[in-house]
């Protein structure tokens, strides 16, 4: 069997990975990377592959993994699309927001409005349970997991043509409100006291974190593999998500203390209504002004109760009725509020401030030294946001922080994966090619065999 990396390895973008045998294939994910207005899988042969193509899976809704889906369909696939039901509902969202950035560059998408429409999404789990297999079609099996990236995030393991063959999606043990479901070789079992110790070590308040109330045991389910494609977004980082916390509490902080206000361009869906959660724990006195849409995606996510840890809604609930929560919905009440609060912090629906919108935000911050605007995530090169942060020092005016918030896997977390899969074969993904050479030789010196840093049109046999 062929892995093909159309995109995803050796890169930060357009996850997409083609499995071949025999004149067959597989494609897991077919997504974009955000940069020179929008680059795409790398198909040698788009048509030939299309006509072997026996299915396609999407792990999650985050336009690196999904929004080239229409370029299969323009080019005559006529199959499906498996992918859980949340997943679904969140993509017209983000098929709206690629469309306005390319429309906004005036760059031409290679499908049309009528190719999205033709997509044909099937549930997973109405064919089969999380942490259980099941026949998918014909000599194709399938056992999936919540992968705690996004409401209907997933991992995949699929048995076909008698190989095993693992895929992470976009993979955190250590979201605060999703459910992160432990992919586990069968030589493995885990109690919930043990993925408490693995996954966070000693942490200083145990008791703010809610946990899966499923069972004290976490069964173990999948066999010796021939291949895993994990997420290694964060190279060798060791830092965990109590580390990065603590970091992010640190420089806002600092700003309030010194009457400035804090601004947080977050993605739309994800890592945002997680930080917004935190934020209003940690500050309940200190003003919250959110973007609207943000809100919107709060009240989604309280809708996801089979993907969240218990007592989440109540946190959601809670916030919702925060009495220091100021939603925005246009300029004129931004503008109010702004005056109205001189610390405050500020939630915009874009995490590398390319739209208008955010920009306004950091425009009325840009001169004050007390301020700081805080990037935490993934940053495309070119883009406003990466553009801040090569800049920053020295610099007048507002200062510019970038704190990772924790949404993939780090080195101890790729560690722990590949130790309770059982040291398979794995290809190291969703990070520049320096940073996973790196990853990969760390890990071989600490004994974990057959691993590979790969980079887009590279191909493996096993």
């Amino acid at each position: 069997m062929q892995l093909t990396v159309l995109g995803g390895a050796g890169e930060h973008g357009r996850s997409s990975y083609l499995l071949t045998e025999e004149g067959q294939h597989i494609v897991l994910d077919y997504g974009v990377k955000k940069e020179d207005g929008g680059q795409y899988p790398l198909v040698d042969n788009i048509e030939e592959m299309i006509g072997g193509l026996q299915t396609v899976f999407l792990s999650h809704a985050h336009e690196d993994h999904c929004i080239a889906l229409p370029i299969l369909y323009r080019h005559g696939y006529q199959g499906q699309v498996w992918t859980t039901r949340a997943t679904v509902q969140q993509l017209p969202a983000y098929f709206n927001a690629w469309r306005n950035y390319t429309d906004g560059r005036h760059v031409t998408r290679p499908y049309d409005d009528e190719d999205e429409q033709r997509i044909c999404y099937r549930y997973l789990e109405d064919i089969v349970p999380a942490g259980q297999w099941g026949q998918l079609q014909p000599g194709l099996d399938i056992c999936w997991g919540r992968s705690g990236h996004l409401p209907g995030s997933i991992w995949l393991t699929l048995c076909w043509k008698g190989k095993y063959i693992f895929f992470s999606g976009d993979y955190t043990s250590e979201s605060q409100t999703l459910v992160a479901d432990r992919p586990l070789h069968l030589s493995h079992s885990l109690n919930r006291s043990e993925v408490l110790q693995t996954v966070h070590g000693e942490l200083e308040h145990p008791e703010q974190w809610q946990w899966e109330q499923r069972s004290d045991k976490i069964a173990p389910i999948i066999p010796q593999l021939d291949l895993a494609i994990v997420d290694a977004a964060y190279g060798d980082d060791p830092q965990s998500q109590v580390e990065k916390l603590h970091q992010l509490k640190t420089h806002i902080d600092e700003a309030i203390q010194m009457g400035g206000s804090i601004l947080l361009p977050v993605p739309l869906y994800g890592r945002g209504q997680e930080l917004l959660l935190w934020a209003s724990e940690q500050y309940p006195h200190i003003p919250l002004l959110v973007e609207s849409a943000l809100l919107e995606g709060l009240q989604l996510l309280r809708s996801y109760t089979d993907w969240l840890h218990h007592g989440v809604e109540q946190r959601i609930d809670q916030l919702l009725h925060h009495a220091q929560l100021y939603p925005l919905s246009d300029a004129e009440e931004t503008d109010i509020r702004y005056a109205q609060y001189s610390s405050k912090i500020i939630f915009t629906p874009d995490g590398m401030l390319q739209t208008k919108l955010a920009r306004q935000h950091y425009e009325r911050l840009q001169h004050d030294p007390h301020s700081k605007v805080i990037f935490t995530g993934h940053l495309a090169k070119g883009s406003p946001g990466s553009q801040l942060v090569a800049t920053s020092q020295p610099r007048d005016g507002c200062q510019i922080e970038r704190v990772r918030y924790k949404v993939h896997q780090g080195l101890p977390d790729v560690q722990r994966m590949l130790h309770e899969l059982n040291r398979p074969p794995a290809v190291l993904v969703h990070a520049p090619q320096a940073r996973t050479d790196q990853l990969a030789a760390q890990l071989r010196q600490q004994g974990y065999p057959n691993i590979h840093s790969l980079i887009p049109t590279a191909r493996l046999e096993f």
